[in-house]
């Protein structure tokens, strides 16, 4: 925390003293809050209880990004930079976009498993989680041409739904707008030479009618994780994505309809293998590379997408419907070799003596995944106000369905002559709500609101296992997998505000949640310790929280809030207890979800924003910070910490404007973010988080509607742990430096 604040103290001075020496104590030029220029973050309009209403006005812990404050500090292509500076917000990243998945508030995380994320995921308005590979991030399209983005923490079970458990991110697209404008980016990155364009543009029709085009375009052949078997790098990526919205407002309805596509080749999973000498099976220890991986199964991932959505939104006079249908395919595909090795790589280190001449590995093991998930919701609500009330009511349905397979290859021999096995799954949900909400002002300045949301959900599955070369169903009873299961929950949420002066809310509340169980569909080596189990219900959530925000100085912005989660039947990742140096079940483990007790959680966060003038420039500086934590309070694993919490989290983002000549301005941005504490997993034996600190710097000029800046993610080229387990690491991306150009019209 020290290093952080000297860091950031350091930088600041550096600036400014460039600047000017002084700060200006007044004038009319600024950059006004989270969202760039213009205003007061306080009085930012977002829909967090799904109507509209300023920032301020909602007694919750929320935050904005929009698009200019994104374009800042050099805009967002994943989950991982869009959410750098929000405080108890963690990215959970584990090298691939597809696996990888979002944390709020000590929330728990599926990770190598296919249940559902514990942060409600939203587009437009619509839910977008689900499924068994992909469901728990964002895609690669839903950052293309963002408007703004609504990060809301806490439980919001009541108003959001299921697997709102540690809050939900609402990420909202520029949309049609009735004059001409447009925008366009070229970026280049020479450390993993990658080329990415983007554009956006604006056409009016007519009175009340517009079209938007939005595209990506990214080629990336290099990377920093190297596959040298096959020439190929793990993080490569190469792809595009299209975006089309219509729009037509005529008297009291508003319409936007939305069709998008995306085809990606994303990074793939990646990883080093680290056995150290002494190891039963590896008596003079085996340690790859920490950037080249001898894998004989070419690695690949990719992400193909298709949406259709459609927004109405109708002024009744006091009271406005909002309506919105969406539709997403989302295909999500990756290899994985499951040793980790070739042939020849195994047989140099057996002559090495690393590897034991008997140690059981195979180097054709591996596995082939592939999901294709369908996602249905349709949400309408009317949201009004009279006298001293305010409500909604709503209802929502939601269908998914998932065609999800794994195919396992495997080196035949005379005892088992079979090249492997293909295990497919089909999974559907479905789940129906009605909901509401109804606010009081008691007085002027005390108001009490009240939130309820009832759902019923079925989910159900038929999953098979089928030798590859017959054809025929392996396995047993064990591997005939069809569960269904129904479910209902009823989600409340109660909330006290009261305006301690007119420009501060103070609040109390306490609300539920729930995160939806499910199947576990990769089952265990008949001889795991502990055998993955089927089954895993639901965890309810119930969650209190205090907090103050508002904006009492001119131009700044600040929000605290403290918070206690009390979780039941918490849905945990565990393993099956196999690994490559267990003698007893010597294979790769299988992770699984379960219910693994009673849990708890806390935390304290905290976010500031303050524009100031620096002579005839301005600057932005927002900081956060949280400290959270939390443990399981009953069952086997009683007593142990929640995995994958960090202890801290905290971020500085300065952002100055700069004039050095008629139409010309100076422009920097540092973000720094960084984790300090927390464990891996949810084991006694767990190693720590790695602790980190990461810097970016941007440096440009803009002339008029044209703007050029250098940059530098990961200044000092800092390389941690994003993941660890007993025989394998993975690590961060190293740094990376590029150049922008930008123009508006």
């Amino acid at each position: 925390m020290v290093r952080l604040g000297q860091l950031l103290f350091c930088t600041t001075a550096l600036w400014m003293t460039a600047a000017n020496p002084a700060l200006a104590q007044d004038g009319s030029a600024g950059t006004g809050d989270t969202l760039g220029n213009g205003g007061e973050a306080g009085a930012i309009v977002v829909t967090a209880r799904r109507r509209e209403e300023r920032l301020a006005d909602v007694p919750t812990a929320a935050s904005v990004i929009s698009a200019s404050a994104l374009a800042d500090r050099g805009g967002a292509t994943a989950s991982g930079e869009l959410l750098a500076d929000q405080p108890s917000v963690r990215f959970n990243n584990l090298n691939s976009s597809i696996t990888s998945e979002i944390s709020i508030r000590a929330s728990a995380t599926a990770r190598a498993t296919n249940g559902d994320p514990s942060v409600g995921l939203y587009r437009n308005g619509a839910y977008i989680a689900g499924g068994p590979v992909g469901g728990r991030n964002f895609t690669r399209l839903d950052f293309l041409d963002i408007g703004r983005v609504e990060v809301l923490r806490g439980t919001q079970g009541a108003l959001y739904g299921r697997n709102a458990v540690g809050g939900a991110i609402n990420i909202i697209s520029a949309q049609p707008e009735f004059a001409a404008s447009g925008w366009g980016s070229v970026l280049y990155g020479f450390e993993n030479d990658s080329l990415q364009l983007q554009t956006a543009v604006n056409v009016p029709l007519g009175e009340g009618a517009a079209i938007r085009l939005s595209g990506d375009l990214i080629e990336q052949d290099k990377g920093f994780f190297y596959n040298p078997v096959n020439d190929v790098y793990f993080d490569r990526q190469k792809g595009h994505a299209l975006r089309t919205q219509a729009r037509l407002k005529r008297g009291p309805v508003d319409a936007v309809i939305t069709a998008e596509t995306q085809r990606l080749t994303t990074p793939s999973i990646h990883y080093q293998i680290y056995i150290p000498a002494g190891t039963p099976g590896f008596p003079g220890g085996y340690i790859q590379d920490q950037f080249s991986y001898p894998w004989n199964t070419p690695p690949r991932a990719t992400q193909d997408v298709d949406g259709l959505q459609a927004i109405f939104r109708v002024d009744l006079g006091s009271a406005e419907l909002t309506s919105t249908s969406s539709f997403r395919k989302r295909r999500s595909e990756y290899d994985l070799d499951n040793d980790a090795v070739n042939p020849t790589e195994l047989a140099r280190a057996r002559a090495a003596g690393q590897i034991g001449a008997t140690t059981p590995i195979d180097p054709s093991a591996a596995s082939y995944v592939v999901d294709i998930t369908d996602n249905f919701s349709q949400d309408i609500h009317v949201a009004g106000t009279g006298n001293r009330f305010t409500w909604l009511i709503g209802a929502e349905i939601l269908l998914l369905d998932s065609d999800f397979s794994v195919t396992t290859t495997r080196t035949p021999t005379l005892a088992n002559p079979s090249p492997g096995n293909i295990a497919p799954a089909r999974l559907n949900f479905e789940s129906y709500a009605a909901y509401g909400s109804l606010g009081y002002d008691i007085t002027e300045s005390l108001n009490l609101t009240g939130e309820l949301r009832y759902t019923h959900d079925t989910r159900s599955i038929s999953a098979r296992q089928y030798d590859l070369a017959t054809g025929l169903p392996i396995g047993g009873a064990a591997r005939i997998i069809d569960g269904r299961i129904e479910a209902d929950n009823l989600s409340y949420n109660a909330t006290l505000a009261y305006k301690l002066v007119p420009n501060v809310l103070a609040y109390a509340k306490v609300g539920s949640s729930y995160r939806a169980g499910g199947f576990n569909t990769r089952l265990s080596d008949p001889r795991a310790p502990r055998p993955v189990e089927v089954l895993f219900g639901n965890e309810n959530s119930t969650s209190y929280e205090v907090g103050i925000k508002g904006n009492p100085m001119r131009r700044g912005y600040f929000a605290i809030a403290g918070y206690y989660t009390r979780l039941k039947d918490l849905i945990a990742q565990v393993d099956d207890g196999c690994a490559l140096t267990n003698a007893a079940c010597p294979v790769a483990a299988v992770s699984y979800l379960t219910n693994a007790g009673n849990a708890k959680s806390w935390g304290i966060e905290a976010e500031f924003s303050q524009s100031f003038d620096i002579g005839a420039g301005t600057g932005r500086l927002t900081l956060s910070g949280s400290r959270q934590g939390g443990e399981v309070t009953s069952g086997r694993y009683d007593g142990l910490d929640l995995a994958q919490v960090p202890d801290w989290l905290a971020s500085a983002n300065l952002n100055l404007r700069q004039p050095v000549a008629d139409d010309v301005l100076l422009t920097g941005n540092v973000l720094v973010s960084g984790q300090w504490g927390g464990k891996q997993e949810l084991t006694a034996t767990s190693v720590d988080l790695d602790d980190y600190i990461l810097v970016n710097l941007r440096a440009g000029l803009e002339f008029g509607n044209f703007s050029i800046a250098a940059f530098a993610n990961n200044v000092f080229d800092k390389v941690y742990f994003v993941a660890q387990a007993p025989t394998i690491n993975r690590y961060s991306q190293p740094r990376v430096i590029g150049v922008e150009g930008r123009v508006r019209f």
